[in-house]
């Protein structure tokens, strides 16, 4: 049992005391004083009661319990005007704090452990978890990042948005895709989020990603689709067609790479 106050630490199976990681030496009988004393935390321990379990085959004086406790308030910083862990109960004896707190060892590896665990299984989870993108699968997540825009000369942040909903309307009509909403990206992004992170963070499979030209005559769309768990290249493409033509044409081609 694991017994714990203050700074100080008390093992009650293997009898040491500890001040964080260092360990305190007691002699024997010290340490038998306070062993008893914390088995009993906040209960009255008569001196005789408490002499006949420290000296159990030994006649002793009082001065010789007395001296014990000195020890363990010194030990323990406890010898101030006011003593916090060892209370003395006039003409009666002593009472340990019932303040000090004690868990099982094991529990309490279990309990420190817990957290770590649980962080190290959502990190694998999130981020070394293989894709649901395979052959024959359906269902896959994805979600449409904000294109980047190289349009000299116009709101391109404006063009961008419109197109972003464009792709986003035409994926949404395959059977076999689930698509996170432009406004959900659109709030990840203001957070300050990765895309890459966001994905994780949604459970999202792929990211539609890519560019906006503007040509002498027209633009370029570039359009990538991405796996968010490897951050690899699942498919691109380049056209220079209308913006509905261009979000239909894309739609098509992810809509075929899902059902291969």
């Amino acid at each position: 049992m694991i017994h714990e106050f203050g700074p100080f630490r008390y093992d009650s199976d293997q009898r040491l005391l500890f001040r964080g990681a260092d360990r305190l030496p007691l002699v024997p009988k010290v340490l038998e004083t306070l062993h008893v004393l914390i088995e009993r935390r906040g209960q009255v321990v008569e001196k005789q009661e408490l002499m006949r379990l420290v000296w159990p085959d030994t006649t002793v004086e009082e001065i010789g319990l007395a001296r014990n406790i000195s020890l363990l308030r010194k030990t323990l910083e406890d010898d101030g005007g006011e003593p916090v862990w060892i209370e003395t109960i006039p003409r009666r004896g002593y009472r340990f704090a019932p303040a000090a707190v004690s868990r099982p060892a094991g529990r309490r590896r279990l309990l420190l452990l817990l957290p770590a665990v649980a962080v190290v299984a959502t990190v694998y989870y999130q981020f070394y978890v293989p894709s649901r993108f395979v052959p024959q699968t359906s269902g896959a997540a994805l979600a449409v990042v904000p294109f980047e825009c190289i349009c000299p000369g116009e709101d391109g942040q404006s063009y961008v948005n419109a197109f972003t909903d464009l792709l986003a309307a035409e994926l949404s009509k395959l059977p076999s895709v689930q698509v996170t909403a432009p406004s959900t990206v659109q709030r990840h992004r203001r957070a300050g989020l990765s895309m890459g992170l966001m994905g994780r963070l949604l459970g999202l499979d792929m990211l539609v990603e890519g560019s906006i030209h503007r040509l002498t005559a027209g633009r370029r769309f570039t359009v990538r689709l991405v796996d968010v768990h490897t951050g690899k290249m699942i498919w691109a493409e380049s056209y220079e067609q209308s913006d509905q033509a261009v979000a239909q044409a894309a739609a098509v081609e992810i809509g075929k790479r899902l059902n291969r």
